[in-house]
């Protein structure tokens, strides 16, 4: 856990370094709330694991930390860490559950001009995840996953849908459809 929470502490410093750094390659296009600007927010999800994973965790959702950094009039880096939690799934007698800590950078293409409207993003980052049964059992396994997605912003809200493979290496088996609404609060 204290590797983890490194790991989240170096990611945090070095986005908000390049938050600060070199404001000549951005656009002076794009709209006076989202100019030059590192965003802070809070997305809220709902979680339905799909395929091989729904038959070992439930339904569940979490709360993410946000950051966005306008790049060019299109497109913003990304970065989301946060805690999803499952409920419980019953496998024969033993209750079980994957609880995960994701940490994940990527991007947003916007569609729309000015970062408002449809837009597009992808993710890729580490999942902590923490599995736990009624036995006592339970294991804890970082593994490198990521995902794609679609949304609506509005301002200061938006809307999304995303895919999530919460471990590469086992794709098919730790697949997560994700719904939230999330609220930019903070431009740096």
């Amino acid at each position: 856990m204290k590797k983890l929470t490194m790991i989240v502490a170096a990611l945090v410093l070095c986005i908000s370094v390049s938050a600060r750094a070199d404001s000549s390659r951005r656009s002076t296009s794009m709209s006076s709330s989202h100019q030059e600007k590192f965003l802070l927010g809070v997305d809220g999800a709902f979680g339905l694991p799909i395929g091989n994973y729904s038959d070992v965790n439930g339904v569940g959702g979490g709360v993410l930390l946000t950051g966005e950094y306008p790049i060019i009039e299109a497109v913003s880096a990304t970065a989301r860490v946060g805690f999803n939690f499952q409920l419980n799934k019953t496998i024969g007698t033993v209750d079980n559950h994957v609880h995960s800590i994701p940490v994940l950078l990527g991007a947003k293409y916007y569609v729309m001009p000015d970062h408002q409207g449809l837009f597009g993003a992808m993710e890729l980052g580490m999942f902590d995840l923490m599995q736990g049964d009624s036995t006592g059992g339970s294991a804890n396994d970082v593994k490198f996953g990521g995902g794609i997605g679609a949304g609506w912003q509005m301002k200061q809200w938006n809307a999304r849908i995303n895919l999530h493979a919460q471990d590469f290496g086992h794709f098919g088996d730790a697949l997560m459809v994700s719904a939230g609404v999330g609220y930019q609060f903070a431009g740096l």
